[in-house]
């Protein structure tokens, strides 16, 4: 009896939360999954991206596709809310569009041909078709042309042109687009303090940058870079001619200008006095009147150049 008033005293609301609580927990339970799996079953709609995969003519066809693609499509699903929140896009295999027939202007997207299991549907594809533009193909020969970095250690210089092998690259693509690429280059070739001598790499071609051109065959071209001594030109004025053949001459004029050509440092190194400009008279009669005799030279150093020697030939009379 005791036990029973103590229970009418406690409050209404603690006997409404924890008498036969356990049964109470369990009917809570049963009726989230009862709810659960009423509602998983519910239509939904949910949008995925597939990959998109292309067919297109062959290199050897006349005609090219020039129309961009998209490399993915939204597609919208629809089905129960369990399956569809389940899918993932590895479940699809690419969207194929067989675009090999050049004459076709527009591509429409099949959504019978999306391969889908189960209880889901596809309501709709984006974009649902695409435009096709075409295009004659062609292909060239055009020259490879290199492009340096830097500057070799002092002193020295890149001999022009530098060697590339292959030196002409077939292109291809629209034919409007190939006729405009007059020349391609190559990245830039580093030949910061190179020294003396060949130097030889291998070097990729610049990628194209015009529309739907691309190289036909590999982009990579030998390059031999020769480094050579710097050149320059130095000029020696006023170099009196020497006689030859002739005790006693008559010159006009009497002196000529010399200008060489060579390593920029030996240049500098040249002595005006080892270089001898002279004629030689000595086919000429004595007392004759002047006739034009050519100057000629000794002592031009080795590994140097005669540019000019102004003037080349003067009036001369041997006297005796």
């Amino acid at each position: 009896m005791r036990d029973a008033s103590q229970q009418l005293e406690r409050p209404w609301l603690a006997r409404l939360l924890f008498d036969n609580y356990p049964l109470k927990l369990l009917s809570l339970l049963l009726s989230v999954a009862l709810f659960s799996l009423v509602h998983s079953d519910q239509d939904a709609q949910r949008s995925i991206y597939l990959d998109v995969v292309a067919l297109l003519p062959p290199p050897t066809a006349n005609q090219m596709l020039v129309s961009d693609l998209p490399t993915q499509v939204r597609v919208t699903l629809r089905g129960s809310r369990s399956r569809i929140a389940a899918l993932q896009r590895d479940d699809f295999a690419p969207i194929q569009m067989d675009l090999r027939d050049p004459s076709r202007r527009h591509f429409y997207f099949d959504q019978s041909s999306i391969d889908v299991s189960g209880p889901v549907h596809v309501m709709g594809v984006d974009p649902p078709s695409l435009d096709l533009v075409w295009a004659a193909r062609a292909q060239r020969r055009v020259p490879v042309r290199t492009r340096l970095r830097g500057v070799p250690e002092e002193g020295h210089t890149v001999r022009k042109p530098v060697t590339v092998t292959p030196s002409n690259v077939t292109i291809q693509g629209p034919k409007a687009e190939v006729d405009s690429v007059p020349e391609v280059f190559t990245d830039e070739i580093p030949v910061e303090g190179l020294s003396k001598g060949i130097h030889e790499r291998r070097v990729q071609l610049q990628p194209l940058a015009i529309g739907h051109v691309k190289f036909k065959d590999d982009s990579n071209v030998e390059v031999q870079v020769e480094v050579i001594a710097e050149h320059g030109e130095r000029v020696l004025r006023h170099l009196e001619l020497a006689v030859l053949g002739a005790a006693e001459a008559s010159l006009r004029p009497n002196v000529v200008s010399l200008t060489l050509n060579g390593p920029v440092r030996g240049l500098a190194e040249v002595e005006q006095d080892e270089i001898v400009p002279y004629v030689d008279l000595s086919t000429l009669s004595t007392n004759a009147p002047f006739a034009p005799i050519e100057v000629k030279l000794r002592g031009v150093p080795q590994g140097f150049d005669v540019a000019r020697i102004s003037p080349s030939s003067v009036l001369a009379r041997r006297m005796r």
